[in-house]
């Protein structure tokens, strides 16, 4: 199947290097066996919105597909092309399942936003001291909602995985330094001429500093000028500020993703 959102394009130069993307036809298998604790590394994404009856149809299709594990302890959905009409989706919510909306910002230029922070340096996360500050405030600055037993287990797989391909070359993780304390960070990768953004987090002692969006930018800056990307996206939950932060940088939004999941709070 073809995959026009940027958004899903994007997520799959992260998938292909960690794990593997099978075009199914009518939906495309992203799997990544070595992290299978992580949710958008081991997912569906079908040509269509969910229709009456898909419930079965690819809660079954998950079980078939994902059949190292032992026990499904999640599910996640997505799909291309057009929102949801009302109903479509009764039978996932009746079953537990969380419908998500997503914002996608785009940029192929950035301004330095009114509220930056003169007070943080940026720099690459490069030494083990680095990355172990980065996975700090990764786990510090995460949702709650997502905490379980096997978080810390997942997070760590992850941020190994950013830091290969940092170090082959395929981007950088980037942290917000104030006095040498890390105060934030976020993932910045590349495929040709495309830039996505991954896990931008703030400490939560330092949040409304105008970290995050002097982050961004700076990043940003890099992006444009060693990685030679022409375009940079960025995906925000669309009932979160984070958008309007994205913004103020220059980033516009450009489309929207859906998604379903399901996961056991405590695995």
């Amino acid at each position: 199947m073809k995959i026009n959102s940027l958004a899903r394009r994007t997520d799959l130069i992260f998938a292909r290097f960690g794990g593997t993307v099978t075009d199914k036809g009518s939906y495309t298998l992203v799997q990544t066996p070595t992290n299978p604790s992580y949710h958008w590394g081991n997912y569906m994404i079908f040509d269509a919105a969910p229709k009456i009856g898909d419930f079965f149809k690819w809660t079954q299709l998950f079980k078939k597909e994902f059949n190292y594990y032992k026990n499904i302890n999640h599910m996640t959905f997505t799909w291309e092309g057009t929102p949801l009409v009302s109903g479509d989706y009764q039978e996932f919510m009746a079953n537990k399942f969380s419908f998500d909306e997503a914002i996608v910002l785009t940029a192929g230029n950035v301004a330095r936003p009114a509220k930056y922070n003169d007070k943080i340096s940026v720099k690459k996360i490069i030494t083990d001291k680095d990355w172990n500050d980065a996975l700090i405030s990764q786990t510090l600055s995460t949702d709650p909602k997502f905490a379980s037993a096997g978080f810390n287990s997942f997070k760590k797989k992850q941020m190994d995985n950013y830091r290969a391909m940092s170090e082959k070359g395929m981007g950088n993780w980037f942290g917000a330094y104030i006095n040498e304390q890390i105060v934030g960070d976020l993932g910045l990768f590349f495929e040709k001429e495309l830039g996505r953004y991954q896990n931008v987090g703030t400490h939560p002692s330092f949040r409304r500093q105008g970290i995050c969006q002097t982050l961004v930018y700076e990043s940003a800056q890099i992006a444009f000028m060693e990685y030679g990307v022409s375009q940079l996206v960025m995906e925000a939950d669309a009932n979160y500020h984070a958008a309007k932060i994205y913004e103020s940088v220059g980033f516009k939004p450009t489309e929207r993703n859906y998604s379903l999941s399901w996961w056991v709070p405590h695995d």
